[in-house]
């Protein structure tokens, strides 16, 4: 007898029936290779796709249900994913299109953009789901399914360098005034503020795996210089960049460049 259905092929009961379609919707996942994970209230790992899998370096979704970021992740990324979760799993928030960094299964890093939302059992939430993808240049059709994709792929690539408003309405042929409006409805923050948090990843990043210079990391990671990157770092972090650092560097270590 199949699970769910009985000899006469019926489903047995609601949960036999919301069993089915669960495993029916992750099927319909796997095949599109849509990077797609689920979380308890927790924050353990309830169910994942293939492809999220393969990008966290594991063979099966087995050996991943059950462990949570502390477990699989640097722990400078752990504060940055826990932060966001938390938003979800508290306030019932929903993260869309965050830019961020996924270590990658060689040890190596790139940007994601990344969707959250709750999961609700009545008036609980007892859970979150997600979403991410790369941003890695894609074909112009894609572009048609996300008409801002090419200016967040802009402020993934350049962070390190000036961007104005019009560069980034240009990327995407928009007006900056449309471009603006549409990007706030979208994010829920302007391409300013979201840039910098940008640039305060990108700066997170290179504090806690290089022993690369302040004065570096700030030139970097697009800020004026090292002052303005610490003020902006405490503002947002509630550390200086040299606490976090001391907080932080080891737990996942690359080579300096430049």
């Amino acid at each position: 007898m199949d699970a769910g259905v009985d000899e006469s092929g019926h489903m047995t009961d609601d949960a036999d029936l919301t069993e089915v379609y669960s495993y029916a919707a992750m099927q319909a996942v796997n095949e599109v290779g849509t990077l797609f994970f689920a979380k308890d209230h927790h924050r353990r790992f309830i169910m994942c796709s293939d492809a999220f899998v393969r990008l966290m370096g594991y063979a099966s979704a087995d050996q991943i249900i059950g462990l949570r970021d502390e477990d699989i992740s640097p722990e400078y990324l752990v504060d940055h994913y826990r932060g966001y979760d938390e938003k979800v799993l508290r306030r019932g928030e929903h993260v869309i299109d965050l830019v961020e960094l996924v270590r990658n299964v060689d040890g190596s890093y790139d940007w994601f953009v990344t969707t959250k939302w709750p999961i609700f059992a009545g008036p609980r939430i007892v859970g979150l789901g997600g979403i991410t993808r790369s941003l890695t240049p894609r074909h112009p059709a894609a572009h048609e399914e996300f008409p801002l994709a090419a200016a967040v792929e802009l402020i993934a690539r350049d962070y390190g360098r000036q961007l104005t408003v019009t560069e980034l309405a240009d990327a995407v042929s928009m007006s900056p005034s449309y471009f603006t409006r549409r990007f706030k409805s979208h994010f829920g923050t302007t391409p300013h503020r979201y840039l910098r948090q940008v640039r305060l990843m990108a700066a997170a990043d290179l504090l806690s795996t290089t022993d690369m210079p302040l004065t570096k990391i700030a030139r970097a990671t697009g800020h004026y210089d090292q002052s303005h990157m610490s003020n902006e770092f405490a503002r947002e972090r509630g550390l200086t960049p040299s606490s976090y650092r001391r907080l932080y560097q080891g737990s996942a270590r690359r080579p300096a460049s430049g």
